[in-house]
């Protein structure tokens, strides 16, 4: 049992709830605390750029990376034309944030993609502080035996 457990459950906003309405109410998510971002695998190519930006701004977007004379973008746009473009890597979002640094893409063209493999979710109160709360635990921590 933990003391911040303790402390929570003897709060005003739990005080007359039972038990498993506690555990209920601790183990949602909680939009009072700070999102939490992941990033799912997600391998795009032409397709889904033209699909998600529209297809003549994405294919217009793909001419000029296709007729880039840097490096990293002519072996970046053989990645994308293999389809195996993946957005959870960190390394591809720092090539998408170049783009848009470069004004190749606009900011919102980049959040566009970026929501093909962003997850945003709140954590609830017992994942946010690592413990593992039920209503057996509440229970103990209001003095049960």
């Amino acid at each position: 049992m933990t003391q911040l457990l303790l402390e929570r459950v003897a709060q005003q906003d739990l005080a007359n709830l039972p038990e498993w309405q506690v555990a209920d109410i601790l183990n949602a998510p909680d939009t009072s605390l700070p999102v939490i971002v992941s990033w799912e695998k997600t391998s795009i190519g032409p397709g889904a750029i033209m699909a998600v930006l529209g297809a003549v701004e994405g294919a217009s977007i793909l001419d000029t990376l296709a007729s880039s004379t840097n490096p990293v973008i002519r072996w970046g746009m053989k990645i994308i034309e293999a389809g195996s473009f993946d957005l959870s890597l960190p390394t591809s979002r720092a090539q998408v944030e170049e783009l848009a640094r470069a004004n190749i893409i606009t900011e919102g063209q980049k959040d566009l993609l970026f929501s093909l493999s962003k997850r945003e979710r709140y954590p609830s109160w017992a994942e946010h502080n690592n413990i593992s709360v039920d209503a057996q635990s509440v229970g103990l921590a209001r003095g049960g035996i």
